[in-house]
């Protein structure tokens, strides 16, 4: 990351990319002005501050490990690992290597979801009752065969391991750690090896119960909903929050289009000069990745109701 010649505004700077298919990439590079190469290359080099990775789900664990060990910080995207060990081996590698390591739940950046995470947590809502959330679109329906977001390897569950882990995220912020999850998974309509239908019913510790189904080959929407004592509050959409009263009364806030994955980058960098700290704390990544390996274990048991391990942070100790 450097600030010369930046757009005004922008607080990363995006210097090389390293590709599999640098052909079919090199058009898009040469437009962003990207020296293209190896992933090794991109950590020898004393010029780059930090690496972000978007790479298959499976790989995430070594190349954070290679990155911190090479100096850089790291934002990865979610999940950080498909298993507990694995997301606590690359988060110890960044913590002894003195390095930032920031996920990519960009949804915690949503204006809605901070409004509605702190109404919950001021207790408006009175005690949470249940939560659920869905996010669903028609991505399973544009994968190749051979994509690595189509394999079992890579894509445990479905929808699950690259969306619904948002979903499972955005509620461990509001409700805290999950202690236990069934979950099921079918392929209905995809014709990949991939299942398009998958849903897993939580019980957090701290009561709640919880919901969250993910969808491959529909039309996109993302949803939330927390019910409480006193009311429920939604969001409908990206955009929108819907807070009913139990006495029937309504209020419904709109937010613009919030560009999530440019502010997640931005506090990334910010983290990285120290500056503030990144808001998605690293125990409620590693949780997360708790929550998605206990879900996988209970579909592929047949729904056996499965404990969860690895802790979350409070949810009321401080905020996004």
């Amino acid at each position: 990351m450097q600030e010369d010649g930046q757009p005004r505004g922008s607080e990363i700077h995006f210097t090389r990319a390293a590709v599999r298919s640098a052909a079919r990439a090199r058009p898009f590079a040469d437009r962003q002005r990207l020296q293209l190469g190896s992933f090794e290359e991109c950590l020898v080099d004393p010029a780059v501050d930090a690496v972000v990775l978007a790479t298959p789900h499976s790989a995430h664990p070594g190349q954070v490990r290679a990155a911190a060990a090479a100096g850089k910080h790291v934002f990865v995207e979610k999940p950080l690992a498909l298993t507990l060990v694995e997301a606590e081996s690359a988060i110890a590698a960044c913590a002894a290597a003195g390095r930032v390591l920031a996920l990519g739940h960009n949804r915690r950046f949503l204006p809605a979801f901070r409004a509605l995470r702190e109404l919950v947590l001021a207790g408006e809502l009175g005690s949470i009752l249940h939560a659920e959330a869905m996010f669903a679109g028609a991505f399973g329906l544009a994968y190749a065969p051979d994509a690595w977001r189509a394999g079992d390897a890579d894509a445990p569950a479905g929808g699950l391991t690259a969306m619904g882990i948002h979903s499972l995220d955005a509620l461990i912020d509001c409700l805290g750690p999950v202690e236990d999850v069934t979950a099921q998974s079918m392929r209905r309509v995809l014709t990949i090896p991939m299942d398009d239908t998958t849903s897993a019913m939580l019980r957090f510790r701290s009561g709640p119960s919880g919901h969250v189904a993910t969808l491959m080959a529909t039309a996109w929407t993302w949803q939330l909903r927390v019910f409480g004592v006193r009311g429920y509050a939604v969001m409908p959409d990206e955009t929108s929050l819907q807070v009913v009263e139990r006495s029937g009364a309504s209020r419904l806030f709109t937010f613009p289009v919030f560009d999530t994955e440019r502010a997640e980058l931005e506090a990334f960098a910010r983290a990285v000069r120290g500056d503030e700290t990144y808001p998605v704390p690293l125990g409620d990544v590693a949780h997360g990745v708790a929550v998605l390996e206990a879900a996988v274990a209970s579909i592929r048991s047949g729904g056996v109701r499965m404990s969860v391990g690895g802790e979350a942070r409070n949810p009321h100790e401080g905020s996004c």
